[in-house]
């Protein structure tokens, strides 16, 4: 009997300890998976005890491991390649085009054209337009996702900016009888940025209030914890998923009627993030409100 529990005991130690050293095995195993998670290192997980059900489930895991980083590896290639091929086709098309929309203008001024055709000529040119449109926001999508060159920053007028950016756009709110309506603390507020794309982002946002609102656009300017510039119109239909509205290609029926590319917020939204900001959306009744925000460390006053 006293050999029977000597032998129970020894038996029930011994399986202590493998569960002991299992365990510890498992944790390390769950580490090495995390560092190579976290670190997007090329190593794979390996154990340090001979367990035949553990080495069938380390190479289950290596499996998986190898197979997504080669997905990933193909899924950035192509990607790549595909901004590549639309870059030189906006660089292929805009040439014709720009020459095709000369030769109208040409037509268009010379003498003898009747008032028919001179219309025509027009329908043509407007659908040019839109596509020259279209094909220059493909080109500026394309170069602000793949760029990786830093940009040039500088201290700017962010009041300046904004205000070069209404003039822009005061004729065709004026000719409609609408208004910019700009609500600032202060005339001058510096900060560090990129001019021409901070400018780009704000005539993309004006833009797309024009086309796709009514009444009046007001911009405001919030100093709080972070620098905002809040952008806040009154739609025209109120059916947009704020959650979608910064992605490539999305539009409402109203947006397509009026020919909107689908690109002009999404462009926002790239050039916002190489600035180091955020932007997003919000709506309260009718009315959008689109907000660009920069942490106070970009500012210098």
């Amino acid at each position: 009997m006293q050999v029977a529990v000597i032998i129970l005991s020894i038996v029930v130690i011994i399986l202590f300890c493998y569960i002991f050293f299992l365990k510890r095995e498992l944790v390390r195993v769950v580490k090495n998976i995390r560092h190579i998670k976290d670190s997007n290192s090329n190593n794979l997980v390996h154990s340090e005890l001979t367990i035949r059900e553990l080495d069938q489930l380390i190479n289950e895991i290596n499996t998986v491991i190898s197979e997504t980083k080669q997905a990933k590896s193909d899924y950035k290639n192509k990607y790549e390649q595909l901004k590549k091929m639309i870059t030189n086709m906006s660089h292929d098309l805009r040439t014709p085009l720009t020459s095709a929309l000369g030769y109208i203008d040409i037509m268009l001024t010379s003498c003898g054209m009747d008032e028919e055709h001179s219309k025509d000529l027009e329908i043509v040119k407007e659908r040019l337009e839109r596509l020259e449109e279209l094909i220059n926001s493909f080109f500026e999508l394309s170069k602000a996702e793949s760029s990786n060159v830093p940009l040039e920053m500088e201290p700017i007028n962010l009041i300046g900016v904004l205000e070069e950016s209404i003039a822009h756009y005061y004729d065709d709110f004026s000719k409609d009888n609408r208004e910019i309506v700009f609500d600032v603390p202060t005339q001058k507020q510096t900060m560090m940025s990129n001019r021409e794309m901070l400018l780009r982002v704000f005539d993309n946002l004006i833009a797309n209030a024009y086309k796709h609102s009514e009444g009046n656009l007001e911009i405001t300017l919030k100093n709080e914890e972070n620098l905002k510039i809040v952008f806040t119109n009154k739609l025209i239909c109120s059916k947009l998923d704020m959650d979608h509205i910064f992605d490539e290609f999305y539009t409402y029926d109203i947006s397509r009627q009026k020919g909107n590319t689908g690109l002009g917020l999404a462009i926002v939204k790239q050039f916002v993030m190489r600035l180091d900001g955020n932007v997003y959306a919000k709506m309260k009744r009718d009315d959008l409100n689109i907000v660009v925000e920069f942490t106070r460390q970009k500012e210098r006053t």
